[in-house]
Order: C-alpha cells, then sequence, then structure tokens
C-alpha cells in the first residue's frame, strides 16, 4: 500500500519580512504609476483644450448694438460664444473650404473654428463703430503660427502675426496690429436697421516657419468687441 508524501512550504522569518517590504514597495510603485497617469491625464485635457472665441457688443438705448447667430434676430443677444474644438493640427489655408460664410453658427471644420453671427444696429443713429479682434491669453507661443480669417459681408481679410524679428506681414496676410491684437477697423455709416454679416476662422498655418513643434500643446484664446465711436 503506497503513502502519499506531504508537500510542505516553509517561510521563515527573514524571507517574510523582505516578502512584506516588497509588497509595500509594489504598492507605492502603483500608487505612483497611477497619479502619474492621472496628471498625464490632466494635462492632455488642458494642452488639447485649443481656445475659445467670444463676441461682445455694447448695450444702450439710443445707440445700442444686437448680435445673432439667426439673419433675422429671432433670438438676439449681446454675447456670443463659438464651440472649442478638443483638439488643433496645422493645415494651411488653401485646405479650407469654400463658402465658409455659408453656414450661420458654429461650423468648425476637423482643424479649424469656423463662427457665424450677425451685428445689427438696433439704435435709432446712425454710428460709426470699431470692430477689434482680441487676443486674450496665449501659452507656448501658439499665436505666432495662428491665422485668423475675417469674413464682413462676404469679404474676405486673413490676419497673423508679423513675420518674427520684423514688421513684415506673412505671406497673404495682415499683420496683427500688435502683440494683444489681432485686428482694429473702424466702419462708418452703420444706419439704424442696418445688418453686418460676420465670420471668423482660426486655424494654425503649417506654411508658417513658426509652426514647429515648441508650440505643440498651446492654446490661444481670443475675443471680438465691437464699440461705437463718438462723434
Amino acid at each position: 500500500m503506497s503513502t502519499m508524501e506531504t508537500f510542505s512550504v516553509r517561510v521563515t522569518a527573514k524571507a517574510l519580512r523582505r516578502r512584506k517590504v516588497l509588497l509595500k514597495v509594489t504598492s507605492i510603485v502603483l500608487l505612483i504609476c497611477v497619479l502619474l497617469l492621472g496628471l498625464m491625464y490632466c494635462f492632455t485635457l488642458a494642452s488639447d483644450n485649443v481656445g475659445n472665441f467670444t463676441v461682445y457688443v455694447p448695450d444702450g438705448d439710443e445707440r445700442s448694438f444686437s448680435l445673432s447667430t439667426k439673419p433675422d434676430f429671432s433670438e438676439m443677444t449681446t454675447y456670443l460664444e463659438a464651440e472649442v474644438l478638443p483638439q488643433m493640427d496645422n493645415i494651411t489655408q488653401s485646405w479650407l473650404p469654400e463658402n465658409l460664410d455659408g453656414t450661420d453658427g458654429s461650423h468648425n471644420g476637423e482643424n479649424y473654428i469656423a463662427y457665424t453671427w450677425y451685428l445689427k444696429n438696433t439704435g435709432i443713429e446712425t454710428v460709426s463703430y470699431l470692430a477689434e479682434i482680441n487676443i486674450d491669453s496665449v501659452t507656448k507661443g501658439a499665436d505666432e503660427a495662428v491665422r485668423v480669417m475675417l469674413i464682413k459681408n462676404g469679404e474676405k481679410t486673413v490676419y497673423g502675426k508679423a513675420q518674427k524679428g520684423s514688421t513684415e506681414p506673412e505671406p497673404d496676410a495682415v499683420a496683427f496690429p500688435g502683440n494683444t491684437k489681432a485686428m482694429s477697423q473702424q466702419y462708418d455709416g452703420f444706419e439704424p436697421g442696418s445688418v453686418d454679416k460676420y465670420t471668423v476662422v482660426i486655424w494654425l498655418e503649417g506654411e508658417d516657419p513658426e509652426c514647429i513643434d515648441n508650440i505643440k500643446g498651446g492654446q490661444v484664446r481670443m475675443s471680438m468687441h465691437f464699440s461705437i465711436v463718438d462723434a
């Protein structure tokens, strides 16, 4: 009659202490990895958020403007905000579609912001007004390669920061008037009830020499302001 031998494992006190230390170290390493992954995720969310674009107008009685994304002004406001792109890669102007002002409201593409709205003189006076696109904040020098296309009543103008170390504009663009302003233009003879149609398109120009890896993860936040010019 055969017998079954007993198989046993004995752990010495020294080995047990070594195992406890190893488990503790492993737990700490795993915790650090989880924290690092969490920080990397938060950083990715922050860096991929390209920025936003907002529009403001003054509010008054005899001299006032209203904004709307509807041409009949069935919905009016003094503040508009375009939809934000979660991520933007560089493109070039020739890649943009035709008829960019043919759709109202936000109509972003894969790598560009596009927003169309209407400005109406809801006052009782004919006025001159100043239209300005402000650069509210920039990180990692992303404004060096950004382009802003303004289409007013079908007329298109492209703005970009001046060539680095120079006051000369980039090819096919009008130079920003300053470090915190993308455009500034006065328009006269805006009569009561008149409507101007605006479209703004924003992208990173891949043909710009400053469109380099250093600006990856950068942000540009812009806003457009309309103000009535006193006589």
